[in-house]
């Protein structure tokens, strides 16, 4: 079982995966959502990718051109707290699941596209 923490960051293995290799990475501060979040974010966003990549190659997956990491949009969000997925090998995400995790649906944001979306995004006042 994959189970990582550190000050910012826990990881674990999803719970109903939809890929063999399926967890999850969460900042233990709350956020509600990646609506929520903002430039001052973009770190966080890196580091909880480092941290679903790390978790891979921990579990012997090394192929990182065949992941697909990202979140749901709020109304596609199970859960009142940011999430980051991390899928793999993507050639087998269940069929029945493909459409909750497609790249540019409304339901689901990749990692990378978040990112440089939030460069435009300004912190609350």
């Amino acid at each position: 079982m994959v189970s990582t923490q550190d000050r910012e960051l826990v990881c674990f293995r999803d719970i109903r995966p939809a890929a063999p290799h399926h967890y999850l990475v969460v900042p233990v501060e709350h956020i509600v959502n990646c609506s929520s979040l903002h430039k001052g974010h973009i770190r966080l966003v890196e580091k909880m990718a480092e941290m679903g990549r790390a978790a891979l190659r921990d579990q012997g997956f090394a192929n990182m051109e065949d992941i697909r990491m990202g979140f749901h949009h709020p109304a596609y969000t199970s859960e009142d707290h940011l999430h980051l997925h991390v899928l793999a090998p993507v050639s087998m995400i269940k069929e029945v699941l493909k459409f909750k995790f497609r790249p540019g649906s409304l339901a689901f944001i990749e990692e990378k596209t978040l990112r440089k979306h939030l460069k435009n995004v300004s912190s609350p006042s």
